[in-house]
């Protein structure tokens, strides 16, 4: 299965930049009743951004520095160097409202350069969830993951339905969609991607487990080894990452294969992305810590 035609930076850029405006949309609507919070997808409370419209038509958003929150000096000395100042029990950052989207511009930059949020994906909101999460499937006509097992999906749409209709009810949420198609799920310090092929003949997952990878001589006898021993992931050096594989017949579409082989891929990474970083000097997707 090829995997260098899935451009992981080039997909989490766009999910970053549709974020941005969805954002700036909400906050261009938001009143002065209710408060919009942005905080970690695990709901851990180690920080926070909230948005607040005061009087006057002036938007905040401020970031605590107490209670739960534990920002270390050096990450509250790159908030100020943002433009962020520092007021009280938290840094905030005010301006007009028909300026929501450099104050969302600059959320999201707080967002990646000091909390190390990867993708949007990591993210939840108190309100307005569904404003701030990437689509779902688009208007598809959908089929149940049960029917017509026997032929396979008539065609990619119908194996996407199908796709999306398990992965919410594996999830309990709809599936973030990505401007390529592609599903993203969360998994620990990693995410799956899962991507339907034109011809609907098969599901691929695709996670990458490690970033900045140095030293591509040693990462592909490592990665050979590593490959020796795997039953159904397969491992791949695409440029400076380091990418897992897995794909599963669609003809027909079996749901319990699309959770086993999520299992799967969920097992591998939470395996092996932290002992490949280590040993190739390399970054998982999701930091352990902040």
């Amino acid at each position: 299965m090829a995997s260098d035609d899935f451009d992981f930076d080039r997909s989490v850029e766009q999910a970053w930049r549709r974020f941005t405006l969805r954002l700036a949309d909400v906050l261009s609507m938001m009143d002065e009743t209710e408060p919009l919070t942005l905080l970690p997808f695990d709901h851990d409370g180690e920080w926070y951004i909230r948005f607040g419209l005061e009087t006057r038509g002036r938007l905040t958003a401020r970031v605590p520095l107490t209670g739960r929150t534990r920002l270390t000096p050096a990450q509250i000395g790159r908030l100020t160097g943002f433009g962020w100042e520092r007021s009280g029990a938290d840094c905030r950052l005010t301006v007009d409202q028909d300026q929501c989207a450099r104050l969302a511009g600059a959320a999201v930059t707080v967002l990646r350069e000091i909390f190390l949020v990867q993708h949007p994906v990591f993210l939840d909101s108190d309100v307005l969830a569904e404003i701030l999460q990437e689509p779902a499937v688009a208007d598809t006509p959908g089929i149940a993951a049960e029917e017509n097992l026997s032929q396979g999906p008539l065609d990619d749409e119908h194996l996407a339905a199908a796709v999306a209709e398990e992965l919410a009810q594996v999830y309990g949420a709809p599936p973030v969609r990505d401007q390529d198609g592609d599903f993203a799920v969360r998994v620990g310090s990693t995410m799956i991607f899962i991507r339907i092929p034109p011809d609907g003949r098969e599901v691929r997952l695709f996670s990458v487990l490690v970033h900045d990878v140095t030293g591509r001589s040693r990462a592909a006898e490592v990665l050979n080894d590593v490959n020796a021993h795997a039953r159904w992931v397969r491992f791949s050096l695409v440029r400076d990452k380091i990418m897992a594989t897995m794909s599963i017949l669609a003809s027909p579409f079996v749901p319990a294969h699309l959770r086993q082989a999520i299992t799967e891929m969920t097992n591998v990474a939470d395996g092996v992305d932290d002992l490949l970083a280590a040993s190739l000097n390399g970054t998982t997707t999701f930091p352990a810590e902040i």
